[in-house]
């Protein structure tokens, strides 16, 4: 297994405000959003009535519910081929087909944050079972029907599949530091990262295996970092003081689409612009 450690003072930094541009405000108090290859968005946004979710394309004015009785939706995500799935309570609705799945309740096994990987074989999730008190990851094979628990992943959060369907990456608390740890799909340990003086809250991938961009804290600032699994030197994109929560890195536009917190709690939509700091060049695993 591959550990990397690195220092944040020895990082290079250098932050513009015209690198961050508004997508949504804090009146839709988002959640949790993607966008399909079609650009259209799903939009999970928190009212005082419940969470709602909604579709939206930037090019036509209206915005749509998605609506179904009985679900009050937790989590969504597009799969590669367009549909979209929204997970709530033990359940995943799948839009398209207008049906509802029941999640690993037939293993005994209490399911979270599920994702689907790219070819939609996989499917990842932290769950747990009735004598476990913390949850760990899994991932169940849709077609072979088999079920894999990963050892060491109690705790572990923010799960994610790599473009290739490879890796995945999440983060875990250990020896009071919040750190990266990569797994390969079978389970197996890959690597951890983790810095001296900040934590990581979460990571997602670039376009491809080879690089991560990684959300980190400390000192009262929050930092995205450009991390490369080689452990070659690791660059600071952003430092701002506010509260994010990235969501996806849209590779035609260099951008990642996150969630900014405001002063007043809610959240919004932004998208932060990469271009200054990561030029867009072949990378050769």
């Amino acid at each position: 297994m591959l550990a990397i450690l690195f220092l944040p003072g020895l990082l290079f930094s250098q932050t513009s405000s015209s690198q961050i541009e508004l997508i949504l405000n804090s009146r839709w108090n988002v959640q949790d959003a993607g966008i399909n290859q079609d650009g259209q968005y799903f939009i999970l946004s928190r009212f005082a009535e419940g969470n709602k979710l909604f579709l939206w394309h930037p090019d036509i004015a209206a915005i749509d519910e998605v609506k179904w009785p009985g679900m009050e939706p937790q989590q969504a995500f597009w799969t590669q081929s367009g549909n979209l799935i929204v997970a709530f309570e033990d359940q995943i609705f799948e839009v398209r087909q207008k049906k509802i799945i029941p999640l690993m309740t037939d293993r005994d096994i209490q399911a979270y944050d599920p994702k689907l990987n790219h070819t939609e074989n996989l499917l990842l999730f932290r769950g747990k079972r009735p004598n476990q008190l913390e949850a760990g990851l899994f991932t169940f094979d849709f077609v072979y029907q088999n079920l894999n628990q990963f050892e060491g992943t109690k705790g572990c959060r923010h799960a994610s599949w790599s473009p290739s369907d490879e890796l995945i990456v999440c983060t875990k608390i250990e020896n009071n530091r919040q750190i990266l740890k990569l797994f390969h799909w079978y389970a197996k340990s890959y690597a951890d990262i983790q810095s001296d003086s900040l934590d990581f809250i979460q990571a997602i991938w670039s376009d491809s295996d080879y690089r991560l961009f990684a959300l980190a804290s400390g000192k009262k600032q929050s930092y995205i970092i450009n991390i490369r699994k080689d452990g070659s030197k690791p660059e600071i994109v952003l430092q701002t003081k506010k509260s994010l929560h990235l969501l996806h890195y849209l590779s035609e536009q260099n951008k990642i689409l996150a969630i900014e917190e405001t002063l007043d709690g809610h959240k919004q939509l932004i998208t932060i612009d990469l271009t200054e700091h990561y030029p867009i060049y072949p990378i050769k695993p």
